[in-house]
């Protein structure tokens, strides 16, 4: 914390000139010896501050695209590399993160390991998780943050909301607030959701497709209010299907539960956590105004193939079991692709279906537990122990 107010009070006495220079250096000799000047202090800061990550195999363009629910109104060009260098400065790569869960916590390590010598702000509710946050080099506050907070009286070019409606009495209120700490220079993001979306007749869905009326549904409605917020302020919707990752997801609950009243063929879309950070980190150096991008692998699956993969894998306990569905009726669910998202951000999911994530990757990612392969073999030589009298007990 101590190290994060140095570098705001270096930037702020390099900004108002040398009658506050000499703050500047005293902070710079009590943080580190080894420093020159600015940039050197702010890279030498990040290295004792910030641990690296391994980096993601997903890649990434620059943008323009949209939603039936802004159309003509909100069709912005792509900008070029060269604008959004111009726009932004290296200097200007810090982000604020409302919302640091488990995908913004994912955000937070993958720009840190583009931009080392970023600050990342996460702004939470609660205290609970600020240790982890620290630990994972985040700069963590509340959101009734102090005002000698070292990142109070500040905007940033990069602002991204993850935060669920969930426990909020005021979703679009929490939006604004967010918005105020937005300076304009980069992108905000707010991470909907693809469930906005009104077909679920199991057809076609992609980025223009109709979304629900106000007043159907009274989750949906706060999301489309939330969005609203956002591209009228000249922010950046990312709405995101099904959301998972090795230890989390659909699949987790399904093999747990040994009945749903649900339908066996009812359609899901999906998208892998790691695949979902890169494509908002793409959204955000996008440098696009009002723009809704979806974020999905673009190969649905049904709810029983979902059990049935992930027993298969062997990934998982030996009571993992693939559900009895009891309905046949209700919603098939959606066909969605995103194509014009790709083409916009230059985007490609690294996990391209759920099916490969569980048969080719045998359910490993950087969430997977360090004893998963072990716990696999164990699973696939059960059996031969089991059925076979010659081996000794």
């Amino acid at each position: 914390k101590n190290i994060a107010a140095a570098a705001f009070l270096c930037r702020r006495a390099s900004s108002e000139g040398p009658s506050s220079s000499h703050l500047c250096t005293r902070r710079r000799a009590w943080t580190t010896r080894t420093l020159v000047d600015g940039d050197a202090h702010r890279e030498t800061r990040v290295m004792l501050s910030f641990p690296r990550v391994q980096p993601s195999a997903s890649r990434v363009r620059a943008p323009a695209m949209n939603s039936r629910q802004s159309a003509k109104a909100h069709r912005p060009a792509a900008a070029s590399p060269s604008t959004s260098d111009a726009s932004v400065s290296a200097y200007d790569r810090d982000v604020l993160i409302v919302g640091p869960g488990v995908l913004g916590s994912r955000i937070a390590s993958e720009w840190l390991e583009r931009y080392p010598s970023a600050v990342v702000v996460g702004q939470t509710n609660t205290e609970r998780a600020h240790e982890t946050l620290r630990l994972a080099g985040v700069t963590a506050r509340t959101k009734d943050f102090p005002s000698d907070d070292p990142s109070a009286g500040r905007s940033f070019a990069y602002v991204i909301f993850c935060a669920p409606p969930s426990g909020s009495e005021d979703y679009p209120g929490e939006l604004r607030d967010a918005l105020k700490y937005w300076n304009g220079r980069g992108t905000f993001v707010f991470t909907s959701s693809s469930a906005v979306y009104k077909n679920e007749d199991g057809a076609a869905c992609d980025e223009t497709s109709e979304v629900y009326d106000l007043g159907e549904s009274p989750r949906v409605d706060r999301l489309l209010n939330a969005e609203k917020v956002v591209l009228d302020a000249g922010g950046v919707v990312c709405r995101l299907a099904g959301l998972y990752h090795s230890q989390r997801g659909a699949h987790k609950y399904f093999i747990k539960t040994p009945r749903l009243d649900s339908r066996a063929d009812a359609l899901v879309n999906l998208i892998h956590y790691e695949d979902a950070a890169e494509l908002c980190i793409a959204a955000l150096m996008s440098h696009t105004k009002s723009t809704v991008f979806l974020g999905t692998d673009g190969v649905p699956v049904t709810r029983e193939a979902i059990a049935r993969l992930a027993v298969n894998s062997g990934a998982y306990d030996d009571d993992a079991a693939v559900p009895e569905f009891t309905e046949t009726d209700g919603p098939r669910g959606r066909v969605m692709s995103n194509d014009s998202t790709r083409r916009a951000l230059n985007w490609e999911p690294k996990y391209s279906s759920f099916e490969s994530f569980m048969k080719q990757d045998a359910a490993r990612d950087s969430y997977a537990p360090a004893d998963a392969s072990k716990r696999r073999r164990r699973k696939w030589i059960f059996p031969v122990i089991q059925w076979n009298p010659k081996l000794p007990l």
